[in-house]
């Protein structure tokens, strides 16, 4: 599959964080990972080997302690293939964090249609090809995040 970078869009992305960031009443708002009840989302999902690597040992089995402890590491940590930003956990290479116990929720990863395989969903429907033809089907994920049930909305 190509790849929707462009050159040309990255200052637009960085000028629309700062904006987001601004307008935010929290800054904390602003966050690589996001809990709610027991349901995880991220732009590329949260692999097991990566909270082992940065979370300390005492948190590993609490959840909002990691998502916190990564939530507070820096750009260097960051940019790398296996955070939270550009995990790609549909290639099957890395078991995800505590899988039994999270669902996670994830982007990153363009796909056809919204699709759950065991404890993730990815929901990247929204990319295009360069010609700008739409990969996938382009609807909104409602998610119930206490039963995991979910379907898509356009």
């Amino acid at each position: 599959m190509e790849s929707g970078f462009s050159a040309l869009a990255q200052w637009t992305v960085c000028e629309k964080l700062r904006v987001l960031r601004e307008s935010l009443p929290n800054e904390r708002q602003l966050a690589f990972l996001h809990r709610i009840d027991d349901v995880l989302f991220s732009h590329g999902g949260l692999a097991d080997v990566f909270v082992r690597l940065y979370v300390p040992a005492s948190f590993f089995n609490v959840e909002d302690a990691a998502v916190e402890t990564i939530n507070g590491l820096g750009p260097n940590v960051m940019w790398q293939d296996l955070s939270p930003i550009w995990f790609r956990p549909q290639s099957g290479g890395e078991k995800l964090f505590r899988p039994n116990n999270l669902l996670q929720v994830v982007g990153h990863t363009p796909v056809e249609r919204l699709e759950r395989k065991g404890n993730l969903i990815s929901c990247d429907v929204f990319s295009t090809y360069r010609s700008g033809r739409p990969i996938g089907t382009q609807e909104f994920l409602l998610l119930d995040t206490v039963t995991w049930e979910f379907e898509g909305a356009r």
